[in-house]
């Protein structure tokens, strides 16, 4: 089945266990009602076998439909979860030049969740909703008592109306809370340097401000749908009272009154769910605007033309075709080297002349051609996952025993300021430093023994000593590999190089 017969089914199901759900409810209580009435009574004649069986059939009826429609209904907002999701990967996989963050597309798969959810939260509600109160009107009418079903629906649509107006009240939280996350993560990350300079009070200051304002905001968001709720239920309760009044005034028998009543209780409950319906309606409209401009608010880098060529084939890595756009500080020109086996290229230049873009598409352009050879890039943005040391390497080589790992940390120096195999990094490896970061994705680019390295900033955080230790280690650990490294400028000692080394400026 589609998604789209899914849901409809699933709505069908839905509106189903609920009509079951409520005739139980209405049944049982005249059947009760009834029973009371007739045993109060001398020599009344009472016939139970109907109204118990169509309690067991409802009973029935409403427990295979309600399962029946949970398995139908997930199916689908799974499956809506599922489009929504590949959607994205398709956009990003089109959206060439963008640089997408790890917080974007957590993002992005919130949303997608709130969008395949709102089948279940929203839609559901307000079908099932809808269904109930035609129905329970209509059986309310033909019941002989039209002003009853008449307070009914009027009740009904004043929840919807206070349903629409607190959603209509809602603010979109997601860039407040963006906001806010990278408050604090910049409050954590500057904390050292803020006490250095004996300014701590007032970044907690500004953080525990920015903090309470959005506390706040949640606060008063939580307050107006609360009221709402107790303005719906308010309703209920009044609605209820009219409809019993007005049923007993038509000289409703005793049982007849509380099928009423329980039959618009019924209704009534199904009503109050429109304030959450609402609530999660607006968030799925939210979170669809977010699907719609995702990427709109990543970096982007520039486009590489369309001659330029990467390849390697086993003696060689040949680059050509490449465009260095026009900038304040340089003319457009186009460059082209070749890196023989064993040798060293350092692409220098200043920040932002385009030194990441050129590596970027060097790794990417080889990747795209299959091949024996193994090409592994250690880029700016890299990431250290949560878990060890030993775990983050031996992602590059799961075959990697205790040895291997302590030799590449050794290599990298990283035994000498305690890093260790079982040393646990923590999210994006921050219980290390930003030197020692760097270290740990070289030793993960060795790890993969690869024909091809390609580094940007392999120093970065580095004293002279310790990057001069780091680049020997890498010649020396890969002898006959290709090494591309990204710098400001070569090395002022440049043995670490290895003794075939060249320059290309894109400066």
């Amino acid at each position: 089945m589609t998604a789209r017969s899914l849901a409809a089914t699933g709505l069908l199901l839905a509106a189903l266990a609920e009509a079951c759900s409520v005739g139980l409810l209405g049944l049982s209580g005249w059947f009760i009602a009834a029973s009371a009435v007739a045993g109060a009574s001398a020599f009344s004649a009472f016939s139970y076998l109907a109204p118990s069986g169509g309690v067991r059939a409802f009973a029935l009826s409403r427990i295979a439909a309600g399962y029946a429609n949970r398995v139908v209904l997930h199916a689908a907002a799974l499956r809506r979860i599922s489009a929504a999701r590949l959607a994205v990967y398709d956009q990003a996989a089109g959206s060439e030049g963008t640089a997408w963050s790890g917080q974007s597309l957590d993002r992005v798969m919130a949303d997608a969740d709130t969008t395949g959810m709102a089948l279940l939260q929203a839609t559901t509600p307000a079908a099932v909703a809808a269904v109930m109160t035609v129905g329970g009107c209509v059986t309310i009418v033909l019941a002989g008592y039209p002003l009853a079903a008449l307070t009914l629906a009027a009740a009904v649509i004043a929840c919807a109306v206070l349903a629409a107006a607190s959603a209509r009240r809602m603010d979109d939280t997601t860039s407040t809370r963006g906001l806010l996350r990278t408050e604090l993560v910049t409050a954590v990350e500057a904390w050292p340097e803020m006490a250095s300079l004996g300014a701590t009070d007032h970044l907690a200051d500004r953080t525990l401000q920015r903090l309470n304002a959005f506390e706040d905001r949640r606060n008063r968001h939580a307050a107006t749908t609360a009221r709402v709720l107790g303005d719906t239920r308010a309703v209920t309760a009044s609605a209820l009272l009219l409809t019993v009044m007005l049923t007993a005034r038509s000289g409703a028998t005793i049982s007849t009154l509380v099928f009423v009543g329980l039959l618009a209780a019924g209704v009534m409950a199904n009503a109050e769910r429109l304030v959450t319906a609402a609530s999660a309606w607006v968030q799925s409209r939210q979170a669809d605007a977010h699907l719609a401009s995702v990427g709109e608010d990543e970096s982007r880098r520039p486009r590489v033309a369309t001659t330029f060529r990467a390849t390697y084939d086993g003696r060689d890595l040949a680059v050509c075709g490449y465009q260095l756009p026009e900038t304040p500080t340089r003319d457009a020109r186009e460059i082209a080297f070749a890196v023989a086996t064993g040798q060293t290229l350092v692409i220098t230049g200043p920040s932002g002349s385009g030194k990441t873009t050129l590596i970027t598409a060097i790794a990417t352009a080889l990747r795209q051609r299959p091949g024996p050879a193994v090409v592994t890039a250690v880029l700016a943005d890299d990431y250290l996952f949560t878990g060890t040391v030993a775990g983050n390497l031996r992602l590059a080589n799961p075959t990697a025993n205790d040895a291997d790992v302590a030799d590449l940390l050794t290599a990298m120096e990283l035994d000498r300021a305690g890093v260790d195999p079982l040393t646990s990094l923590g999210v994006g490896g921050r219980s290390l430093s930003g030197g020692e970061q760097r270290r740990l994705h070289i030793a993960r680019a060795l790890a993969t023994q690869p024909d091809v390295l390609l580094i940007d900033e392999p120093t970065t955080g580095l004293d002279p000593d310790t990057a001069t230790q780091v680049l020997h280690a890498v010649r020396r650990r890969l002898p006959q590999a290709v090494l591309v490294v990204a710098m400001h400028a070569p090395p002022a000692d440049t043995q670490p190089l290895g003794p075939h080394w060249t320059t290309v400026s894109v400066g």
